[in-house]
C-alpha cells in the first residue's frame, strides 16, 4: 500500500517544484511555507484521498479472472487469479482484514504530507549551498573553455 501513496505524493510535489524552478527569483521560502502550512497539507490530504477513493474503485476481479486464462495451466500463479471475488474491487485487495484501512490510508497520507514539507524545509537550508557549489563549477568550466 505504501507504493499506491508515493504516486500522489510524488505527483503534487512535482507540480509544485516544476513552477517555482521555472522562475528567474526562486520562491523557495514561499514553497516551503506553503508545504508546512497544515491547511494546505489539508487540502492535498482531500485531493489525494479524492484520488486514492477513486483508485480504490476500480473493478479488479473481472482483470483477474482473465489473466487466470491467460496464464497457461501448470504455472504456479494461474491459482492465484482464481482466488480473487470476480466483484473485487482494487480497494478490496489492498484492505484486506483491515477494518480500518480508509483511515489508515489517510493517517499515511497525512504524515506523508507533513514529511513533504520537513523535507522542502531541511532542502532549503542547503539551497544556498546548492548554489554557491553550481556558480563555483560554472567558473570553472567557463576557465577551461
Amino acid at each position: 500500500m505504501r507504493h499506491f501513496l508515493a504516486l500522489p505524493l510524488l505527483a503534487v510535489s512535482m507540480s509544485l517544484a516544476a513552477p517555482a524552478s521555472a522562475q528567474d527569483e526562486a520562491p523557495e521560502s514561499e514553497m516551503i511555507e506553503k508545504l508546512n502550512d497544515p491547511a494546505f497539507q489539508d487540502g492535498m490530504v482531500a485531493m489525494m484521498s479524492g484520488f486514492m477513493t477513486a483508485m480504490m474503485d476500480l473493478p479488479i476481479g473481472q482483470f483477474a479472472s482473465a489473466m487466470e486464462k491467460a496464464v497457461p495451466e501448470g504455472m504456479d500463479d494461474r491459482d492465484t487469479f482464481s482466488l480473487i471475488d470476480p466483484d473485487a474491487t482494487l480497494g478490496d485487495l489492498a484492505a484486506g482484514d483491515n477494518p480500518n484501512f480508509n483511515a489508515d490510508m489517510e493517517d499515511k497520507m497525512r504524515t506523508g504530507t507533513a514529511m513533504m514539507g520537513i523535507m522542502a524545509s531541511e532542502f532549503g537550508a542547503l539551497l544556498p549551498q546548492l548554489k554557491a557549489m553550481g556558480e563555483r563549477m560554472k567558473r570553472r568550466m567557463e576557465e577551461r573553455e
